[in-house]
């Protein structure tokens, strides 16, 4: 098991505020600068959906622990969390996108 999913697993079974904290720690980088790029550098929207994301994963940690997405981790470079932001920012994108003339 990874160091990581030992934190998951902590923080979906004992409820360990720390355990969470340090996956907040390790990851906000990554799952920050997608949703950056993804609102086209609104500095708000993407401290919003980074947000959105890790209180995502804290409502679904008993599920991932559970049933680990097929990729090899959570966190790895295909996993569920650096491919969360893209999930709950499609409320705020369209603002983004250009109207037709």
């Amino acid at each position: 098991m990874s160091e990581d999913a030992e934190l998951l697993r902590r923080y979906a079974v004992e409820h360990s505020e720390a355990a969470f904290t340090e996956l907040i720690r390790r990851h906000v980088d990554l799952v920050y600068s997608a949703a950056l790029r993804l609102v086209n550098g609104d500095v708000h929207r993407a401290q919003d959906v980074t947000q959105q994301v890790f209180t995502e994963f804290a409502r679904q940690a008993k599920r991932l622990v559970r049933h680990p997405p097929r990729s090899a981790g959570f966190t790895r470079r295909r996993g569920w969390l650096p491919c969360a932001p893209f999930a709950p920012s499609s409320d705020a994108a369209p603002a983004n996108r250009r109207q037709p003339p």
